[in-house]
């Protein structure tokens, strides 16, 4: 009885989180391509709609956070080697539970968060939880269950990462500034080669390292080969895809659009072929371990393609039906949006402070820059004045903000560091906005206070997310049956009471 309850809850929580999931992880690949208007919505839902269903289809079916390790399975096994089915489930369970709440929670206050940090967070909180119930060696033996090197390098590679993306991005997005300008039909001819052939290189790289190469769909033989000639590679992809831009260059408008339909298409493929088994892969593994005899914990087990592709769909409707999709990209495009934008957060005393920090250090610079080029850059950088009317990203910028963010996933991934899509993504934006000179005296402030809001939140994620996957694996190992039904209750009136919380309705996305 407690098994057959168990594995039901598990499938609805995993359709909802799914929904949940697809809604806060819509900034990775949306944002970009809403933020600059490159076409209409209809059109952009289709290219992430072909790009999360193909990405289902060929993905590993590996859920990768509990891959990298987060618990040691040998402790939910009897001496016989049996799993034991009422603890794995209960954790399970209560990590379905809780990233339910936790990501419906920052949805309805349209902020981004790492599902990754969620996930491998919930993952601690109810193995202990369960290892503290039922192995009967204290919360130090309790303790033990956890990897804890694995989850260690987790956390730093994902903190690492917001800085890295957040000063690469301001980088890369001034220079590229310099060089082209705000006027890209006097610039474009000239210097369009390079810009796109980098770009579409970058995301070829993504997709085969983030995407492709993962893939169930690809022998070892073709990897292998694709990895021996990955320079050979993305050198033909720089080459024609330069070509195409110096045979289109008095169109830089098409060019562009061009790189960022094919980054929001490359992220919605590299979104569902990875990201997607996380939400899933915890029901996987809790039915696996009841139907599948010996089944290994550690998340190597694969996830059948009826399930991926099923799973795509839910994430399909959930992206185009979603309000709370369309919060969370409004906050995003509000915060990177060029020219005064009225700002959801107000100022704060550390934001006010840094933003003076960043004057200082900007002043300083100006006066070590010799006259005449500092002159030069503010010729080219700086901001026009903005029809009110006007997208709130240009296409150049919206281009660098994938750009970035692909190649140090790619990158990232590539040297099997484990990074958060959503961290990298909405910091690449922030930064090429920074780097863009965007950011006015009048709004300043308000736009370095969002940015701490949505850091605070991604800190206190981990937190709260291992609090609650104790509290409802603890509940389920304490009470055993009887507390299936407390928790479906639980999770029903999070959601109701969340759901009843009204918001202002956003204006872009």
């Amino acid at each position: 009885m407690f098994e057959t309850i168990a594995l039901l809850l598990i499938l609805a929580l995993a359709t909802f989180d799914l929904w949940v999931g697809v809604a806060n992880d819509a900034v990775n690949f949306l944002n970009s391509a809403f933020g600059s208007r490159v076409a209409r919505r209809r059109v952009i839902m289709i290219i992430s709609t072909v790009g999360i269903l193909f990405g289902a289809l060929t993905s590993s079916g590996l859920m990768e956070v509990a891959r990298r390790g987060v618990f040691d399975p040998s402790h939910f096994v009897d001496p016989q080697g049996a799993i034991i089915l009422t603890s794995i489930l209960a954790l399970y369970l209560g990590v379905m539970a809780a990233d339910v709440l936790l990501l419906d929670l920052f949805n309805t206050f349209g902020l981004p968060t790492s599902t990754t940090v969620s996930i491998v967070s919930e993952l601690v909180g109810a193995s202990i939880a369960v290892a503290l119930w039922t192995n009967g060696g204290g919360i130090d033996g309790a303790l033990e269950v956890i990897n804890s090197g694995p989850v260690l390098g987790i956390y730093t590679a994902i903190v690492l990462s917001v800085v890295t993306a957040f000063v690469s991005a301001a980088v890369v997005m001034f220079v590229v500034r310099v060089l082209y300008g705000h006027d890209l039909k006097s610039s474009f001819p000239r210097w369009g080669w390079l810009w796109t052939g980098v770009s579409f290189a970058a995301m070829t790289y993504f997709v085969l390292f983030k995407g492709l190469l993962g893939a169930a769909i690809l022998d070892d033989g073709t990897i292998s080969m694709l990895r021996d000639r990955i320079v050979l590679i993305l050198g033909s992809v720089f080459v024609v895809a330069g070509g195409l831009a110096m045979a289109f260059r008095q169109q830089p408008s098409r060019v562009i659009g061009a790189i960022v339909l094919t980054g929001t298409g490359a992220l919605s493929i590299a979104f569902a072929g990875n990201d997607l088994v996380n939400f899933i892969g915890p029901s996987v593994a809790a039915f696996q371990a009841v139907l599948v005899e010996g089944v290994d914990l550690s998340g190597r087990v694969g996830t059948p393609p009826w399930a991926l592709l099923l799973a795509g769909a839910v994430m399909v409707t959930a992206l185009t039906r979603s309000r709370k999709a369309r919060r969370v990209t409004d906050t995003e495009i509000r915060l990177a949006a060029q020219g005064h934008t009225k700002q959801r957060f107000r100022t704060s005393g550390l934001g006010a402070a840094l933003v003076a920090l960043g004057h200082a250090g900007l002043g300083a610079a100006r006066r070590l820059t010799p006259g005449g080029i500092r002159s030069r850059i503010e010729g080219r950088t700086a901001p026009p004045s903005l029809d009110p009317a006007a997208p709130p990203y240009d296409l150049l910028r919206a281009s660098v903000n994938l750009t970035v963010a692909a190649l140090l996933i790619s990158i990232g991934t590539a040297n099997g560091l484990p990074l958060s899509t959503t961290y990298i993504t909405f910091m690449a934006a922030m930064g090429a906005s920074l780097g863009d000179r965007t950011w006015r005296a009048a709004d300043a402030e308000q736009r370095v206070t969002g940015i701490l809001v949505v850091l605070g939140g991604w800190l206190i994620t981990g937190l709260i997310a291992a609090a609650g996957a104790f509290v409802m694996a603890s509940l389920i190992v304490l009470t055993g049956t009887a507390g299936l039904p407390i928790v479906a209750v639980l999770v029903a009136v999070g959601v109701w009471r969340l759901g009843r919380i009204r918001q202002p309705e956003p204006e872009h996305g």
